[in-house]
């Protein structure tokens, strides 16, 4: 089935929540979020004047921060799909709107779909905070989080509320009345769930459970109640008030309260351990974090500064962390005394401190594959490579007239063309480089039939057809797979700088295709035309495809080969043209993303303990990774060979980042070698065959070279080489 069914599956499916997400003298309130000041202390409260977000002072440097407006002349528009100032609060919306943000759903219909802040899930209604701490719900084919309202924070008298500010790792909810009513800092990896009382209020908690204890005796304002599910709940409020038990399922404070109430799962065994660990930071409060990013050629350093206020010290601060963090975070302050909460991305634990710093080894790579061809290798490949150039179409009409389909074909050409470079076949090179030039040129001057505009309203570069159409080219104009179509185009254009500078340099085109570097990859908060890094999400080391699509589930990728595409081809663009800043950030993200997707895609790669057994010993891959669930399907259609296949594809250098030697080895007589012999079509076989060129490159070559079926994306020249280099 190919994959421009996606779209329409993508609509089918979406149709709101999903099932399992049916849903005296007091200190002073917690002041709305602020960046981090090195003049003062991180934990000390901030004022409200201070620009809310982390990142902005960061050095890096932007691709560029030219006016698209003024690039593409009239070739802009605004999305039929407006942001809704409703939710998005005027601090935000004055610079680019993020679109695939991790709290995607709480700027989107009426941001009442939940997010994940892990290890909760959180529903913003207008008159409450709901919290769910998920249990698991596991069946062969998926693993999903079951939604339940263990907590209703109720917020009274309020007209609505707005996403307020945002970072890297946070956003903060502002619930308003006639004045601010409460804000909500919501922060990945928080154990507890932050709601800050501006004004004084009677607090009122509700839960489905039924309360069957009430403890008060661990301090002024705080209470450990104990619920009918088994699990356990520290309540914990600045004010000094006593929290009671009213009727079977509400806790009621005996007077108002202002400034933050916190609330933290204990455990489901009441543990004291646990339960001293929690009140140990219950005055140490996460309000956003910011990332700093360097690298060299040989590694790449990643920092995470959280950012705090409250009374209690910074070095009491304690976040919760995922299976990737806590393979890499070596030096960490572990909190093993805090429960290691359940999540659908695995058991995450518990992390004392301010700072996280950790280091991903750079693995070599450039345009060419990991090993030097053969003489052998070279003279077959001359033959591919004369036979690929000479069938590229040379009318672009009959070429694919989306940007995903197009994309493939003209990375496709180009790829030819840096093969038949590497084995010195200059005709069959400037026969592929004229056609990749020729295709291109009317999306550069927008003449084609979809040409792309710049989107005035969520600053962004779509397809014409998708500005009105939520359906149109796998949901271009809402933002889905952004980095996975424009990745193509970008790895062509890298190509292009490679073997063909001066074609680059004519006027108008190195312009467009930054224009589309910036659209998914923009490393620099000094670019505002396009958000920052659009596609990727920090905490949890990959990127986020599914756009401006509200889901119960909350947000998904899919094809993490594709992902990894899309920053390889920023990555060699920026190299090849000359911004060697750009390229070791969009390095270091690459390997991240590497890394993350061998985790939380490949089953039994990095971690064989993430997913329960029932799950992981079904399959090896995940095929859609949810804010919530991990599904072993894809958008379009549940034949294996799919699920498996949209997670290698394109077969580029890059992917040796990805598909290892004892991976690939175990899984191939469990599942690989069964999936490739029953899969319907050639094209689908043959991605699943190239696998193995990572353990046998001579057994690869007899299963593919008779190939006559190509994936649209892939030649006989392109697999021959994987399997030559690799």
């Amino acid at each position: 089935m190919p994959l421009s069914e996606r779209i329409r599956k993508l609509a089918e499916k979406f149709s709101g929540p999903s099932a399992e997400h049916s849903e005296q003298q007091t200190p002073p309130a917690l002041p709305p979020r602020g960046e981090a000041d090195s003049s003062e202390p991180p934990h000390q409260p901030l004022p409200a004047a201070v620009k809310r977000h982390s990142d902005a002072a960061d050095p890096r440097l932007p691709w560029s921060v030219s006016d698209p407006r003024a690039l593409l002349g009239g070739r802009v528009g605004t999305n039929s799909y407006p942001v809704n100032r409703q939710l998005v609060g005027a601090s935000v919306a004055c610079k680019p709107v993020p679109t695939n943000a991790w709290w995607q759903n709480l700027v989107l219909e009426q941001g009442d779909h939940p997010v994940v802040t892990t290890p909760y899930i959180v529903k913003c209604l207008d008159s409450a905070v709901v919290v769910c701490a998920p249990k698991p719900l596991v069946q062969e084919t998926y693993v999903n989080s079951i939604w339940c309202d263990d907590w209703r924070v109720h917020i009274e008298g309020c007209s609505g509320h707005s996403v307020a500010a945002f970072d890297s790792l946070s956003a903060t909810v502002e619930y308003r009345g006639e004045a601010t009513a409460a804000t909500v800092p919501l922060v990945r990896g928080a154990p507890y769930i932050t709601v800050v009382f501006d004004s004084p209020a009677l607090l009122s908690l509700s839960t489905v459970h039924a309360i069957i204890g009430v403890d008060g005796s661990h301090g002024s304002g705080s209470a450990v109640v104990r619920l009918n599910s088994g699990s356990t709940w520290l309540v914990t409020c600045d004010s000094p008030v006593e929290l009671q038990q009213n009727g079977m399922s509400a806790l009621v404070s005996s007077a108002p309260v202002v400034g933050a109430v916190r609330l933290a799962l204990v455990s489901d065994d009441e543990s004291p351990q646990a339960l001293a660990a929690l009140l140990s930071a219950k005055d140490t409060i996460p309000v956003g974090g910011a990332i700093d990013v360097t690298s060299n050629d040989d590694e790449a350093v990643f920092t995470v500064d959280w950012i705090t206020q409250g009374s209690g010290p910074s070095d009491c601060l304690l976040m919760c962390a995922l299976p990737h963090h806590q393979m890499a975070l070596t030096d960490a302050c572990w909190a093993d005394d805090v429960g290691k909460y359940w999540t659908s991305m695995g058991h995450v634990r518990a992390i004392r401190g301010s700072q996280w710093r950790w280091t991903e080894t750079i693995e070599p790579l450039g345009f060419s594959g990991q090993n030097r061809l053969s003489a052998e290798d070279r003279a077959v490949l001359l033959e591919f490579v004369h036979a690929d150039a000479s069938s590229l179409p040379e009318d672009c009409s009959v070429l694919p007239q989306d940007p995903y389909f197009f994309g493939k074909a003209v990375a496709r050409a180009m790829r030819i063309a840096l093969i038949a470079d590497e084995v010195g076949d200059a005709a069959s090179c400037g026969l592929a480089v004229e056609r990749a030039k020729s295709w291109l040129a009317p999306w550069v001057d927008g003449s084609n039939s979809d040409f792309l505009v710049y989107d005035d309203e969520w600053k962004g570069m779509v397809s014409t057809r998708g500005m009105t159409d939520p359906a149109a080219d796998f949901g271009q104009g809402r933002y889905n797979d952004h980095h996975f179509h424009y990745g193509y185009f970008i790895y062509a254009a890298a190509a292009l700088a490679k073997l063909c500078p001066e074609w680059l340099e004519e006027p108008g085109r190195r312009e467009f295709f930054d224009l589309l570097a910036r659209d998914y990859c923009d490393i620099s908060d000094a670019d505002e035309h396009f958000p920052f890094m659009r596609c990727f999400e920090f905490y949890e080391g990959h990127s986020i495809a599914s756009g401006l699509f509200p889901f119960g589930d909350s947000r998904n990728q899919e094809s993490t080969s594709e992902a990894i595409n899309a920053y390889y081809a920023a990555f060699l663009y920026a190299q090849v043209t000359g911004r060697s800043q750009i390229a070791q950030y969009t390095r270091a993200i690459l390997q991240l993303e590497a890394r993350s997707s061998r985790v939380y895609w490949h089953l039994g790669d990095l971690t064989s303990d993430i997913y329960p057994e029932a799950f992981a010993k079904a399959q090896a891959v995940v095929g859609i990774l949810w804010s919530s669930k991990a599904d072993y399907t894809t958008w379009f259609g549940n034949n294996p060979e799919y699920i498996y296949g949209i997670q290698f594809l394109p077969y580029t250098p890059a992917m040796a980042l990805l598909l290892k030697r004892q991976w690939v080895a175990d899984i191939w007589p469990k599942f690989l070698e069964k999936v490739a012999r029953d899969s319907e079509t050639e094209s689908w076989r043959e991605m699943i065959n190239l696998t193995y060129a990572v353990v046998d490159k001579e057994a690869t070559k007899e299963r593919t070279i008779k190939v006559t079926e190509h994936d649209d994306g892939n030649s006989a020249s392109n697999s021959y080489y994987w399997i030559a280099t690799v």
